[in-house]
């Protein structure tokens, strides 16, 4: 029987999955090839990323070289320095130039740049280039503007102020060269998302910001100086000032008794005039005069210190808010029959510590007349003693205030080499501090002097936000404030609704007898009446506040006064301290809703207000949120918190501080 051989049709359908397989497998084998050919790629380019990241890295190094040449000695620095400084910018330029090239000129680069991830580094990277080579810029003009600084500050003998139009004007175009450069920073960072970066472009990224913020305040603080400083000078006209000489020996609340009082006259950046009267003899010489004024003090001063006597001049401070303090000063100095009462522009106000902060940079000051060398570790123990007793030989206040403060001007005005820097920084420092405060009579101004943040106004919290200030006024006429020392801790309890419930604990030592050992008993009977001090303290708190108690330390004592000042609620008290005793007083209040509520996350602001003068021992402050709450996040300044986040954190309140507390439930 022959074969039987299957019809073509089924020869060829019997073939097909072999075909088939062979045709997948070659499919494979192709996708496996291309897919290794773009990992070896995008290895390949990986590896190139990071060598641009290298370049980035050391870029950065240069720009931190260079940036701490200058931070050394800053207006100070000599040729080397800022020969030096320029160099490692020009040399962070070039590595930046290097690796944005490295980039740019990579063909297989707009690939990778899709490859997920390190796509991402390389966009990054590429991000930075652009970003390091404009901060060099701005490093390099940063060393132009100090040049030119110094040639115009060298040439001649005429004092800062005098030179002031000139300085503004040499230096004037660097930073308008600066601030495009920062400009087109902005406009970069903002297209790169920091989320999915390695750690070192993540921490470049973050340093990136924090710079930023340093170099946009600095240059908006430039622009205020810039736009003040001439007419405050008097270069377009004479401008005259009352100066303010607080005691911070004696508290009262914008930093002390005005013991001194001054008037101060600026011309083309010229020192015209400088005079200065005992303020207590000025306000005496007034009732002498008309035995019948009579001005009601506020009831706290008229019922512990002033009893029948006029308010005056030396107290005229009673509000916290200096604004107010310094209209009220100029009011008084007017009505006691000031010889340049009408010509008054503004105010300035200063202290002990801002002669003892100058005088750290000047050096001491000898005033012969006194037999006395003032350095900053003396300055208040001598202020204090020839500004209470002016009938001794050699106490003539008004003499002794204008001896020292005019040494001390003269030296600020005509600086020592290597006193430029430590000086301006000095000054920036007493204004931050409320150490000194400005106050103008001319809207314009006193908006430019708010912006400094050397107005020393009360600052009405924002909607749901929180707000405390603590001012203590001396009302025994003693100087014990130089020895009292205080210390706060504050309890915040935020409520389901949130309100928050908080306590203030205010603790008080006065160590006289440590004090008074050894020192002249003169001294010790008249500065400081046998050690008894009397204070009068007020808590300023948001618009709406409800006292709920106020004890001290044991039994409840209540509140003497509750007022307004300026939108603020303000709960006052009195209290006495013998010598070498301690003193509690505990406010717990209640405010309105002080909380910014987003779905489960609650975000609570303080901000926490400094009385010019006087600073406390501490300051602690612990945040609790509702049941089932946990802290997320404490922020003061805009910087974390060094306490973590769970429990009271210590506030150095040296400044106004702005403290934000997240919580998540």
């Amino acid at each position: 029987m022959a074969a039987q051989h299957p019809p073509a049709a089924s020869l060829g359908t019997a073939t097909e999955p072999h075909q088939g397989i062979t045709s997948r497998l070659r499919r494979r084998h192709l996708v496996a090839a291309v897919s290794l050919c773009l990992v070896a790629l995008a290895l390949f380019e990986g590896y190139r990323a990071w060598t641009i990241v290298g370049d980035v890295s050391e870029g950065r190094e240069l720009l931190r070289a260079g940036e701490a040449r200058m931070d050394a000695h800053r207006l100070d620095a000599d040729a080397q320095d800022l020969s030096a400084a320029r160099a490692d910018f020009a040399s962070a330029g070039d590595r930046f130039a290097r690796a944005d090239g490295a980039i740019s000129g990579d063909p297989a680069a707009a690939i990778v740049r899709r490859v997920p991830w390190i796509g991402d580094q390389v966009e990054a990277s590429h991000t930075l280039t652009n970003i390091g080579q404009d901060a060099s810029a701005i490093g390099v003009a940063g060393v132009d503007a100090i040049a030119a600084f110094q040639s115009v500050r060298d040439d001649g003998d005429q004092s800062l102020p005098e030179l002031t139009p000139e300085l503004i004007a040499s230096v004037d175009p660097y930073i308008v060269e600066a601030q495009a450069s920062l400009a087109q920073i902005d406009a970069t960072r903002d297209e790169v998302s920091s989320g999915a970066l390695v750690p070192p472009l993540r921490s470049a990224m973050a340093e990136l910001d924090e710079r930023r913020a340093r170099l946009h305040e600095m240059f908006a603080n430039y622009g205020v100086a810039r736009d003040f400083a001439p007419e405050f000078l008097g270069f377009d006209g004479p401008r005259t000032y009352l100066v303010l000489a607080h005691n911070n020996s004696e508290m009262l609340p914008t930093g002390g008794l005005v013991s001194v009082v001054g008037t101060l006259v600026l011309e083309q950046g010229k020192l015209q005039e400088l005079e200065f009267q005992d303020a207590v003899q000025m306000g005496d010489d007034w009732m002498l005069r008309d035995d019948h004024t009579y001005i009601e003090p506020p009831a706290p001063l008229k019922q512990y210190l002033l009893k029948d006597h006029s308010w005056n001049l030396t107290t005229s401070n009673w509000s916290p808010d200096f604004p107010e303090a310094a209209r009220e000063a100029a009011r008084f100095y007017s009505l006691e029959g000031g010889a340049r009462a009408d010509e008054v522009d503004g105010v300035i106000a200063v202290n002990v510590t801002t002669l003892e902060r100058l005088l750290g940079v000047t050096g001491p000051v000898e005033i012969p007349e006194f037999d006395v060398l003032v350095n900053e570790d003396n300055a208040f123990a001598l202020t204090s003693e020839h500004t209470r007793v002016p009938f001794r030989p050699a106490g003539d206040r008004k003499e002794f205030a204008a001896l020292l403060a005019d040494e001390v001007l003269q030296r600020v005005l005509h600086p020592q080499a290597g006193m430029w820097s430590p000086l301006v920084e000095t000054v920036q420092r007493l204004g931050d501090e409320k150490d000194l405060m400005l106050y103008s009579f001319d809207s314009e101004q006193q908006a430019l002097i708010q912006q400094m943040g050397w107005a020393g106004g009360l600052a009405a919290p924002e909607e749901s936000s929180d707000y405390l200030m603590v001012v203590d006024a001396s009302i025994n006429s003693t100087k014990l404030n130089w020895i009292v020392g205080h210390e706060a801790a504050i309890e915040v309890k935020l409520a389901d609704n949130g309100t928050a419930m908080t306590t203030v604990t205010l603790d008080y030592d006065n160590p006289f007898s440590e004090w008074a050992h050894g020192r002249d008993p003169y001294i010790i009977d008249k500065l400081m009446l046998g050690g008894q001090y009397g204070g009068y303290v007020r808590l300023l708190t948001p618009a709406g506040s409800n006292i709920v108690s106020v004890t001290d330390g044991h039994d409840e004592i209540g509140l003497e006064e509750i007022s307004e000042e300026r939108g603020l609620a303000s709960f006052g008290r009195f209290f006495a301290m013998q010598a070498d005793d301690r003193a509690r007083l505990t406010f717990t209040y209640e405010t309105p809703p002080v909380v910014v509520q987003d779905g489960d996350t609650w975000t609570y602001t303080l901000r926490l207000q400094r009385q010019s003068g006087w600073e406390f021992d501490s300051v602690s402050l612990d945040v609790d949120p509702p049941a089932g709450m946990r802290q997320t996040a404490t922020v003061v300044d805009g910087q974390a918190a060094e306490a973590g986040l769970a429990g009271a954190i210590d506030i150095d309140l040296s400044q106004d501080r702005v403290v934000t507390v997240t919580f998540e439930g």
